[in-house]
């Protein structure tokens, strides 16, 4: 979850710089960023739905804190108005001349309060919500997830989370050598969506 967080926001703050100085004539460059922000799209909701749907729930039958449940739920709620409408901003890449600029200021955004729920809900999970979360719980929770991801996430996920995790954390990578393998995949994909930052 911390190493999703972590990718979640790098490609969000990518995708700000990449779309500010998106070349007007580039198609091939504005196919592949508005590709990528799909992508992004469909990763973030995913994971929030997941929790909606399965961890909090289940955190919630075992009687875990009130208060930190209806705070996720609440940002997840507020999170999910701003995810959509920058989506379809993303989505009018290549048709609309004022979609650049109007994806770099929702990128802008959407990254701030991403990143903001991110820290709380790793806040929470460690701190009010532990007393009801153990092994069963994470195991259910990554099962649930496995089980309702598209199929093209099998070769995504991996790849993605070994890019953002430093040494120490590459061996708790789900299906680690999947991610070895569609590594240079991952960067050529992501490379041709931000240009000359990707390297960010």
């Amino acid at each position: 979850m911390l190493l999703a967080h972590r990718a979640m926001v790098r490609d969000l703050e990518r995708i700000g710089l990449a779309s500010r100085t998106l070349p007007a004539a580039d198609a091939d460059r504005t196919s592949a960023l508005r590709a990528y922000t799909h992508t992004i799209f469909q990763l973030i909701e995913h994971h929030h739905h997941g929790e909606d749907e399965f961890l909090w729930p289940k955190l919630r039958e075992r009687g875990a804190d009130v208060d930190a449940l209806t705070l996720m739920t609440g940002e997840h709620e507020e999170l999910t108005k701003v995810l959509h409408a920058w989506h379809a901003v993303s989505q009018r890449l290549g048709t609309d001349e004022a979609a650049p600029a109007e994806l770099a200021a929702r990128t802008d955004d959407l990254r701030e309060q991403l990143a903001a729920h991110a820290a709380d809900e790793e806040r929470e999970l460690s701190g009010r919500l532990a007393p009801a979360l153990d092994g069963r719980i994470w195991k259910g929770f990554e099962k649930h997830m496995r089980k309702t991801a598209p199929l093209w996430t099998l070769r995504f996920m991996p790849a993605w989370l070994l890019s953002v995790s430093g040494p120490e954390e590459r061996r708790g990578v789900p299906a680690a050598p999947v991610g070895r393998l569609f590594s240079g995949w991952l960067e050529r994909s992501q490379l041709a969506a931000f240009g000359e930052h990707h390297a960010v």
